[in-house]
Order: structure tokens, then C-alpha cells, then sequence
């Protein structure tokens, strides 16, 4: 594939992100808000409406996935979010069809003057246009260039034009992308079975973007989605269709959505079966039948946080033993990660249930104390992976210091999660009152830092990130003594401050 058939397609990659990225602004607040009144089928005959409408399947699909991670939508109402905006989305190739080099020249001409003339107010509109013109240059030129590569095509076999338009549709992110290449290539003679392969190829593709930064309910969503798409894709494989590019893209993706619900039980099993629930993820405690007993739902969403608690406390312990060693990567912290995300947001949901008093708001500031504490030993583990990565180390004496004021962190929050899981007020007055402490020794390395700084070599090249590290076991404490002070109020007890 030559070089100019390449910047072709980067022109249709770039005007199909702005024309999105516009067409989702102007959409995007009244559709989500629709969004929230629908379930079931419906849902996805919806979002084929907003795919039309902004001409983002990728967007929906992206959109489902992270609904699905919160809890708000299943997996099958995501997949159906996904399935009906990439249909919807198709109408962006019908669009582009229509598209010559005057058009283009128009459609940038007045983005350019939008842009000129409402410059501070960022208009989505100019955005609009500047990708409809993108998309009809780009066109065009894939067109002209894409006759280097029709000769090679017209020979090979079907299979090979599957894998290309799966590849493709992966890397990209985009199925209209691969039926406009396919679109192109019709137009030079490439015959309809050909252009059928490469665009089923895109069609299975498109789920790639479910596969960045997985969890375990996206690779579930995801494995669902690729192999619905792929039996969808192999029916029309075996059965000869004779379909224009266009027409081949739009009744595949209706074919996706309308034969979903049946094949759904069957792929969620599957999937299940794959990526089974790891029980030490799913809420121990949190019974629903409690919740007609406020003092009884709220102890066992006590026992459930403490349950967070250990999980944050275990990614601790991980960087702490990675920053001893000089040596460790994020990819340690994923599956506690997601423990704690998943546990946080179910005991968040659980709480909000309750009558909202005193005790029921200290439990769900807990959980979000919680959860971002989590998030905090996180970044200090991937700033110090990006330094190690760069062949850099921390000094000797400046590993010793983030090694102990991280062991003396993981020692108050042990205090602090202790009081929270036994409600322990003077335990957790304790924790506060040695605040300072650990101030003081913050302030210590802090110091002999900047000594070193002034002559040693190594010093220099990770002062930055032992600095940011300082900070982050800062911003730790102080959600240790958050907790403190959360466990004092549930007493009733006044907090020391130091």
C-alpha cells in the first residue's frame, strides 16, 4: 500500500474525527438524556438515531462500554448501544458518496469563515464542516491512489480481504472507514464479493476499541460483540450477496442489531464461561433485603468498605515492594484496581438506597475517600514506571527514603483502616494525632533531596519524579486522616487536628 494511499486514509481518519467530535456536541447532551429513558431493544433502535446523528458508532460503542462498567447499563442494553449507533453511523458513507472536490472546497471554505468568525466560542458546526470536507477530499484521493493497490486485490483471495478490513477496522477504531476504502476500490473495478470481505472485515474490526485498557467487563462485552459480528459476517460470506459497498455496509449492521437479542443468551454464557466473575470482586455483604433495616444495611456496608480498604491497602503494599526494588510496572495494581472501582461503585449504589442521614453520607464519603486513595497509589506507581522505563533510577539514598515514608503511609493506613472496620474513635484520634509525624519526615527528605540535588548526578535525572512521589504520599495522608476524621464523626467524637 503506497504512501499517498496512506495519507488518503488520513484524511478520512481526521475528517471522520472532527466531523464526530462536532456532530456529538451539537447532539450529544439532548441524546444522552434520551438515552436515559430507554432499556431493552429499544435502546438500540435509539441509538441508531444518534449514530445518524453524529455519525459515531465508535463514540456510542465507547459510551456503552463505560455505562456497562458503572453499573448503569447491562451488557446486553451496551452491546445494543453499540450495535445500533455503528448501523446509524453508516449514514456517514452515504454522506461521503455524494461528496466531489467543489463540495469539499465549499464545505472548508465555510468551516474556515465559522471558524474565523466564532473563534472563542469553538463552534461545533465549523468542526462539522471541516470533516464532511475532509471526508469528500479524502475521497476522492483514495480513489486515485487506491489504484496501486486494485491489481493485487483482484487477485487475491476472499480471505485476505477480510483479514485486511479486520485489521483495519481494529487499528482504527472505525468501520465507515473501511467501507470508504472499500467504496473506492469498488469504483475501480474491485467486484462485489471482494468489497463485501473487506467490509465484514471492518464491521468485525470496529470492536477493537473495546480492547483499550480492558477490564473484565469490557473483554466480556467485547467477546460478546466480535463474535456476534463474526457469525453475522460469515452468513454473509457464505451466502453470495451481490450488494453495492454501501448497501453491504448498511444491511450488515442492521442484520447485527436485529438478530441480537436472540443470540445474546447464547454469547453471554459464553463469555461468562471465558471470563468467569472472580468471586473475591463481586459484594460480600451487601444484601438487599437489609436495606429495609437502615442500621443493618449500613453495618454491612461498613463490612464492604472494609473490604476496599484492604484491597487499596494491598496496591500499597505492591508499590511499596516495587519502589524497594526500583523495578515494577502498573500492570501489578490492574486486578486490585478494578476490585476496588467495582466494590466502590456497589457500595456507593447500595448506600444511596438509604435515608439520607448523618451516617449513611460518613459511609459513602468512605468509599469515595476510598476509591481515589486507590487512585493516588496508582500514579505513584506509574511515575515511577515511566522513570525506570527510561533507564532511570532513583539514588540510593533517595530509593531508602520514598521506601520508608511509603512503609510509614502503609502503617497509618493500616491504623486508619482498622478504626474504620471495628469503628474505633480512639484508634483513629490516634492516627491523626501522629500526622504529624509523618509530616515532619516528609519535610526531612524533601530537604536532603535538594542536598543532593546540588551534586549528584542521578539525583538530577529523577528529581522530578521523586518530588511528584513526595506529593503523592502527601495527598495519601491526608486522605488517611480524611478517614480519621470520618470514623470521629461517626462517633461523635471531636477530631484532634494537628
Amino acid at each position: 500500500m503506497s504512501v499517498d494511499l496512506f495519507g488518503s486514509l488520513a484524511l478520512l481518519y481526521f475528517g471522520n474525527a472532527l466531523l464526530t467530535d462536532g456532530a456529538t456536541v451539537l447532539v450529544g447532551p439532548r441524546g444522552r438524556r434520551l438515552l436515559a429513558r430507554f432499556r431493552g431493544f429499544r435502546l438500540g433502535i435509539l441509538a441508531g438515531g444518534l449514530g445518524f446523528f453524529t455519525g459515531s458508532g465508535t463514540g456510542l460503542t465507547l459510551l456503552g462500554r463505560a455505562l456497562h462498567q458503572a453499573g448503569v447499563l447491562g451488557a446486553y442494553e451496551a452491546a445494543l448501544l453499540a450495535l445500533g449507533g455503528t448501523l446509524g453511523a453508516t449514514a456517514v458513507v452515504a454522506l461521503v458518496g455524494l461528496g466531489n472536490r467543489p463540495l469539499a472546497f465549499t464545505a472548508l471554505a465555510l468551516a474556515l469563515l465559522l471558524e474565523v468568525l466564532l473563534r472563542a466560542k469553538g463552534s461545533p458546526l465549523a468542526r462539522v464542516l471541516f470533516g464532511l470536507g475532509l471526508l469528500f477530499l479524502g475521497i476522492g484521493l483514495a480513489q486515485e491512489k487506491a489504484m496501486s493497490l486494485s491489481p493485487w486485490l483482484m487477485e487475491s483471495p476472499l480471505a485476505i480481504h477480510f483479514t485486511i478490513g479486520l485489521v483495519l477496522g481494529f487499528l482504527i477504531g472505525s468501520a465507515n472507514l473501511v467501507a470508504l476504502l472499500a467504496t473506492s476500490l469498488q469504483a475501480l473495478g474491485l467486484d462485489a464479493l471482494g468489497t463485501s470481505a473487506l467490509i465484514l472485515g471492518g464491521g468485525v474490526g470496529c470492536t477493537g476499541p473495546l480492547l483499550v485498557h480492558p477490564t473484565l467487563p469490557s473483554l466480556r462485552l467485547a467477546l460478546v460483540l466480535g463474535i456476534h459480528r463474526l457469525l453475522v459476517a460469515g452468513l454473509f460470506l457464505w451466502v453470495p450477496w451481490h450488494f453495492s459497498a454501501l448497501a453491504t455496509h448498511v444491511v450488515y449492521h442492521f442484520l447485527a442489531l436485529v438478530s441480537f437479542p436472540a443470540l445474546y443468551p447464547s454469547l453471554w454464557r459464553m463469555a461468562s464461561t471465558l471470563y468467569p466473575l472472580r468471586h473475591d470482586v463481586a459484594p460480600r455483604y451487601l444484601r438487599p433485603e437489609a436495606l429495609k433495616d437502615p442500621p443493618l444495611a449500613q453495618a454491612l456496608a461498613l463490612r464492604e468498605l472494609s473490604r476496599i480498604g484492604d484491597t487499596t491497602r494491598g496496591m500499597l503494599a505492591k508499590t511499596v515492594e516495587a519502589l524497594s526494588r526500583d523495578a515494577g510496572t502498573e500492570d501489578l495494581l490492574m486486578a486490585l484496581e478494578d476490585k476496588v472501582d467495582r466494590l466502590s461503585r456497589e457500595v456507593l449504589l447500595y448506600i444511596s438506597a438509604l435515608p439520607q442521614e448523618n451516617k449513611t453520607l460518613i459511609l459513602m464519603k468512605a468509599a469515595s475517600e476510598l476509591e481515589h486513595m486507590a487512585d493516588l497509589v496508582k500514579r505513584m506507581l506509574r511515575k515511577a514506571q515511566r522513570l525506570w522505563d527510561q533507564g532511570i533510577t532513583f539514588s540510593p539514598e533517595g530509593r531508602k527514603e520514598l521506601t520508608n515514608l511509603s512503609a510509614l503511609i502503609l502503617e497509618r493506613l493500616d491504623a486508619a483502616l482498622t478504626a474504620l472496620a471495628t469503628s474505633n474513635a480512639a484508634l483513629a484520634e490516634r492516627t491523626l494525632a501522629e500526622r504529624r509525624t509523618f509530616r515532619e519526615a516528609l519535610e526531612a527528605s524533601r530537604e536532603a533531596h535538594l542536598a543532593r540535588l546540588k551534586s549528584r548526578e542521578e539525583t538530577r535525572a529523577s528529581t522530578l519524579t521523586h518530588l511528584d512521589l513526595l506529593l503523592l504520599l502527601e495527598e495519601i495522608d491526608e486522605g488517611i486522616g480524611r478517614i480519621g476524621d470520618l470514623v470521629c464523626e461517626l462517633h461523635n467524637s471531636r477530631p484532634i487536628r494537628s
